[in-house]
């Protein structure tokens, strides 16, 4: 190696001699290992890190969209109660039927409402995050 070295031009040779000592099968294969891991642990923490900021955004806009329903559901109640009462107190005149159906369509709408903000805002936790990992 040192007449390979000493052959060179001086301004190679001191490039080839910062370089350093030669590297065995061994040793690179240790190197290409460490390195896989390495790129592979920066891969999964950038995983986490966006699902984690991704679940969080979804958090809050599920919290305030259900609170938003929630309310306009409130209200629905307090004025379908209302209207009842006042229908009972013979305040508002409206037919028998007309009012059982109103008050029956009224309670089937704040039915399915619930059923719709438990269905599409809190969805099932799925796998499809744990699939990923594992092909990581």
């Amino acid at each position: 190696m040192a007449d390979l070295l000493q052959a060179l031009p001086p301004e190679l040779r001191n490039q080839v001699a910062a370089v350093g000592e030669q590297v065995n099968p061994g040793e690179l294969e240790s190197f290409e290992r460490v390195t896989r891991a390495r790129d592979q642990s920066y891969k999964l923490q950038t995983l986490v890190t966006a699902w984690k900021q991704q679940h969080e955004a979804e958090r809050s806009l599920r919290q305030k969209v259900a609170w938003c329903i929630l309310g306009a559901l409130a209200f629905q109640i307090l004025l379908v109660n209302t209207c009842f009462f006042l229908i009972g107190f013979n305040v508002l005149h409206v037919d028998a039927d007309l009012s059982k159906i109103f008050v029956l369509a009224v309670f089937a709408e704040i039915v399915s409402m619930v059923l719709i903000v438990l269905r599409y805002l809190f969805p099932q936790v799925g796998t499809e995050f744990l699939q990923l990992i594992k092909e990581l």
